[in-house]
């Protein structure tokens, strides 16, 4: 899906896909040498939970 860099900081950067969507993603992610205002291509992956049980500590 392609989309615009808004804003990136040093670990993440927000795009604005077509769709209308904003997705929060790490720079790794990116190619290398992306910069704010760039347009790039992004695959969206489903987000996967990793601790996804309940702890009762009481």
């Amino acid at each position: 899906m392609t989309g615009k860099i808004l804003d990136m900081n040093v670990t993440d950067a927000f795009i604005s896909f077509q769709d209308g969507t904003t997705m929060d993603i790490g720079v790794s992610h990116l190619p290398p040498g992306s910069k704010v205002g760039d347009t790039v291509n992004i695959e969206p992956r489903p987000i996967r939970m990793t601790n996804d049980k309940l702890n009762n500590f009481f």
